[in-house]
C-alpha cells in the first residue's frame, strides 16, 4: 500500500474510474499544450469542397429536396453550419467561445440539379449532380451522371478571436472543423482546410 491505498497487483486490470480519469486526462492535455509556428487571434481557413444540397438554392418549382428556396435561405443555413462547426472546435480544445466572431467566403449557390439524377442516363449541359447530400459532379454535355466532371469551389472562413493561439492551435481547431461539416452537414473536402496565420 501507499499512503494507505491499496496497490492492485501488477496483473489487474484497470478500474473504470481509472480509465475514465485517463480518458478525460486526454483531451486536457491536449488542449494546454504549446503550440508552434505563429500566434494570430485572426487566422483564415482555406479549402476546397463540393456543397451539401442545403448551401444550394434555387425556385420552388425547379429546387429539389434538400434545397433551400430562395438564396437567403441558403446563406442563413451557410452561416450556421460553419459558425456552429468552428464554435463546437474551439470547445473542443478547451477554449471559450466568449468573443469568438466567424465571418466566411462562402457562397450560396443557385444550381438546378440533374432531373432524376439517380436514374438518368445522361447528363444535361449546366445541370448538377448530387451524390448523397452533396453536390459534386457538374454536367459538362451529355455524358453519363457518373462520369461527368467534379463539382469543386474555393472558400474561407476568418476567425477574431480574443485569445491568440499557434498556427498548430488553429490547425487542430480547423481538424475538428472539417469533421463536423463533413459529418453533420455533408460538405465534401478535398484535401485538409489549410490555416494562414
Amino acid at each position: 500500500s501507499v499512503l494507505g491505498v491499496p496497490l492492485h497487483p501488477p496483473h489487474s486490470p484497470p478500474t473504470v474510474a481509472m480509465l475514465t480519469y485517463v480518458i478525460a486526462l486526454v483531451p486536457l492535455t491536449l488542449a494546454c499544450a504549446p503550440g508552434t509556428g505563429p500566434i494570430t487571434a485572426n487566422p483564415t481557413m482555406q479549402f476546397t469542397y463540393s456543397p451539401p444540397l442545403a448551401w444550394t438554392w434555387n425556385t420552388v418549382e425547379k429546387a429539389v429536396g434538400g434545397q433551400a428556396l430562395n438564396q437567403q435561405s441558403a446563406l442563413n443555413r451557410v452561416n450556421s453550419d460553419i459558425e456552429s462547426a468552428v464554435k463546437k472546435a474551439v470547445e473542443s480544445m478547451g477554449y471559450s467561445t466568449s468573443g469568438v466572431t466567424v465571418n466566411n467566403a462562402v457562397d450560396a449557390k443557385q444550381i438546378l440539379v440533374l432531373p432524376d439524377y439517380s436514374k438518368a442516363k445522361a447528363c444535361v449541359a449546366d445541370n448538377y449532380v448530387p451524390e448523397g447530400l452533396t453536390v459534386t459532379k457538374k454536367c459538362a454535355a451529355d455524358e453519363a451522371p457518373s462520369v461527368a466532371p467534379s463539382f469543386n469551389i474555393t472558400g474561407s472562413i476568418r476567425v477574431t478571436s480574443p485569445v491568440a493561439l499557434a498556427q498548430s492551435n488553429w490547425e487542430n481547431i480547423a481538424i475538428h472543423v472539417y469533421a463536423t461539416l463533413t459529418n453533420e452537414a455533408a460538405v465534401k473536402f478535398y484535401g485538409l482546410i489549410e490555416v494562414k496565420a
